[in-house]
């Protein structure tokens, strides 16, 4: 069966694009789901999973984290209060919707 998030048209995955996070000694990348309130956190480390996934998440708070000057302390104090787990190779794998612009960090 195909995975869920392949279909570009499918209303329940609206995928922002993967954005690099050189600066963070924790994550390597995020990005959020605007379908599900989603945001994915891959890890620098990859300890036990490599990516994870907050739920329950709306955009304001990904906006805030986008912005944090220190990702750690973000997930530490607000990602870690939402519900979360591994993510699947599909929820990784997932192509992201060419219309949605990143929201960009502090340099």
């Amino acid at each position: 069966m195909p995975s869920p998030y392949q279909q570009p048209d499918d209303p329940d995955h609206d995928l922002g694009p993967w954005i690099e996070a050189p600066q963070s000694s924790r994550l390597t990348r995020y990005r959020f789901d605007y379908g599900t309130r989603e945001i994915q956190v891959t890890w620098r480390n990859g300890k036990g999973h490599g990516t994870t996934v907050y739920g329950a998440a709306d955009s304001e708070i990904y906006r805030r984290f986008a912005r944090a000057a220190s990702k750690g302390a973000m997930v530490n104090r607000v990602l870690n209060g939402l519900p979360y787990a591994p993510a699947t190779p599909d929820q990784i794998d997932a192509p992201s919707n060419p219309n949605r612009s990143a929201v960009q960090s502090r340099p």
